[in-house]
């Protein structure tokens, strides 16, 4: 049985039959042109009859190819191995603003999809870990509990939107309080909260939680996004498409990075607070650099039960199809005019 690793790209194979007919439509008009200016004595000479199969067989290869490569882009896989991987105990709930804020574009393409970009960095590296998320707003979310299933999570995280939680607002504290509770006490693995948010909070006591989480061992690495400056406007759209921006009192919001709380709830726990701001960067060597050494042996391993790739299979396939007709574009067999 074929799993695919990004299924949704095989929606784009519906476009080959209109490719097609285009192609043939091409070579046809090709055809008939040729017909209109030449007469078929000289048409012959200039076009031989085989050049027809060769035009017909280069807008086959091209559809090959792209078939073989939106194939290899959704990247199949079948047939199983094991893998040793490295066992490093530790549990990661990642903690996501996603308010209406977050929506601000001051960080392409906006906070929140930036957000869940890096996010997607953090857990490839977090293979051996348990992961899970929590979505906040003005109430906190358990979208996906601790687990070891990364594409359970991605396909949950992918889900995520400012429309997931009922309640408008920023709730720093409930969000981190949910966390905790997420998280069973385990003093045998580490076990950390990564808080991306622009910092904004309405009295929610996100210190006193963060005091909790430092009881219970528990490390905030804090992840600040957003301009911390001039900051960014928040989009809104109308049913019709129109764009406007979120005002208060006849003037338009502009949400700033907060990043003073976001500090001391890092400091608290023995954390870190990075400062990714509008900059780019990889959360996942934050996570391997910044935080900590992982909890057991580090020469201790398990195996796990992957799947083989076989995206390289049609890729192969489209490469030497774009070849071929390039190589019958380029030699072209030449007729003598007499």
């Amino acid at each position: 049985m074929i799993d695919w690793f990004s299924p949704n790209w095989l929606l784009s194979l519906w476009s080959l039959p209109v490719l097609a007919f285009f192609l043939i439509s091409a070579v046809r008009w090709r055809s008939r042109n040729s017909e209109s200016f030449v007469s078929s004595g000289m048409l012959n000479r200039l076009a031989p009859s085989g050049d027809g199969f060769k035009r017909y067989t280069k807008a086959i290869l091209i559809l090959v190819a792209m078939t073989c490569l939106l194939i290899a882009i959704a990247r199949p896989r079948w047939g199983t191995y094991m893998q040793e991987v490295p066992t490093s105990g530790s549990d990661i709930l990642v903690v996501l603003d996603v308010s209406r804020s977050m929506l601000a574009e001051d960080v392409r393409p906006n906070r929140l999809d930036r957000a869940k970009s890096d996010i997607l960095d953090l857990i490839a590296k977090a293979d051996g870990d348990r992961v899970g998320l929590i979505a906040f707003a003005g109430t906190p979310q358990l979208q996906v509990p601790l687990t070891t299933d990364l594409e359970f999570f991605r396909s949950a995280l992918a889900e995520v939107g400012t429309d997931i939680v009922p309640r408008g607002g920023s709730m720093l504290g409930d969000a981190i309080l949910k966390a905790l509770k997420s998280m069973e006490s385990r003093f045998d693995r580490r076990q950390v909260i990564v808080l991306m948010t622009d910092g904004e909070d309405q009295d929610s006591f996100p210190e006193e939680a963060a005091k909790a989480a430092a009881e219970r061992g528990v490390k905030i690495l804090t992840v600040g996004l957003g301009d911390p400056i001039d900051g960014g406007r928040i989009p809104i759209r109308d049913s019709s498409g129109n764009l406007s921006y979120v005002q208060y009192n006849g003037a338009e919001v502009w949400s700033v990075l907060k990043e003073d709380t976001l500090k001391e709830l890092a400091k608290t726990t023995g954390g870190v607070y990075f400062p990714a701001r509008t900059n780019v960067y990889d959360l996942g060597d934050l996570y391997e650099t910044n935080l900590w050494s992982i909890a057991d042996d580090p020469d201790e391993t398990q195996k796990r039960l992957r799947l083989h790739e076989r995206f390289q299979w049609f890729a192969a396939i489209a490469l030497l199809c774009l070849v071929g007709e390039g190589l019958m574009s380029s030699f072209r067999r030449s007729q003598r005019v007499v």
